[in-house]
């Protein structure tokens, strides 16, 4: 077992680095003798699960992890990885709490729990298969601002700006600071942008290659999100988001 156990911190450590490693690096890294690196990592390169460059001789993860994470992805139903972690954000903000993902252009809710604590729970725009607007709901905004710039530029050329209410963003420059800003912290607000009265905070959920895959948002009313309580809202969030984001091969870059 404890063969094993070496060996699922060696991949780990090749997955986190963001270069190929030496048999030392490793070694030094995961205070792991060399002979045995070595023995594992030979190993590995014999079943295709790393490849080593022929010049430095180090190592990183082949295409053999390519095909699992292919038959992961392929049986992976986000929903239900989710499912337990929107619950739970939602009981302890008792807020209504929901997915959404970026598909073909759109942020498109892909599930939802409604609080019981919550009066206004008929909000238009969350429900199952709705598309959330790209310039004003958090759960799009956040989404679209980890776009390629070409992409973000595209949606924006081609789509109208429809006024939701006073505070909606119209103007395409205003949008594209706006989101500057918004992939800069880590997270977007809607504040009355879409529904008078109604606040929501959006935090992006990553893949294997800290790419945001799907938002996690929270939404009510403006008094049940006070603003000098964003930071609260904004933690509970990202450590939730997290969480999923690690359910799906999300790791902090360590090197």
């Amino acid at each position: 077992m404890k063969s094993v156990e070496k060996t699922i911190k060696i991949l780990d450590c090749l997955s986190d680095a963001e270069r190929s490693l030496g048999v030392t690096e490793i070694s030094s890294l995961l205070s792991i003798p060399k002979s045995t690196v070595h023995r594992i990592l030979t190993t590995l390169l014999n079943h295709s699960i790393v490849t080593r460059d022929s010049d430095t001789s180090k190592y990183r993860l082949g295409v053999q992890i390519l095909k699992y994470a292919n038959s992961f992805y392929d049986s992976f139903d986000f929903r239900q990885y989710s499912k337990n972690i929107l619950k739970a954000v939602c009981m302890e903000t008792h807020l209504t709490t929901f997915l959404c993902i970026w598909q073909d252009g759109k942020g498109i809710c892909i599930d939802s729990v409604v609080s019981s604590h919550n009066s206004h729970a008929h909000h238009l725009f969350v429900e199952v298969g709705k598309i959330m607007p790209f310039h004003c709901a958090a759960s799009a905004k956040i989404l679209l601002a980890y776009q390629a710039p070409k992409e973000i530029s595209r949606i924006i050329t081609n789509n109208q700006f429809r006024k939701y209410t006073s505070k909606t963003i119209t103007d395409p420059d205003m949008l594209k600071k706006h989101l500057q800003t918004v992939k800069l912290q880590n997270f977007a607000v809607c504040d009355e942008e879409l529904e008078v009265g109604i606040r929501a905070i959006s935090v992006p959920i990553k893949d294997l290659n800290n790419q945001p895959i799907a938002s996690l948002t929270i939404t009510g009313l403006v008094s049940r999100i006070p603003i000098n309580k964003l930071s609260y809202f904004i933690e509970n969030l990202t450590k939730a988001a997290e969480k999923i984001s690690n359910k799906v091969g999300y790791k902090r870059n360590l090197f």
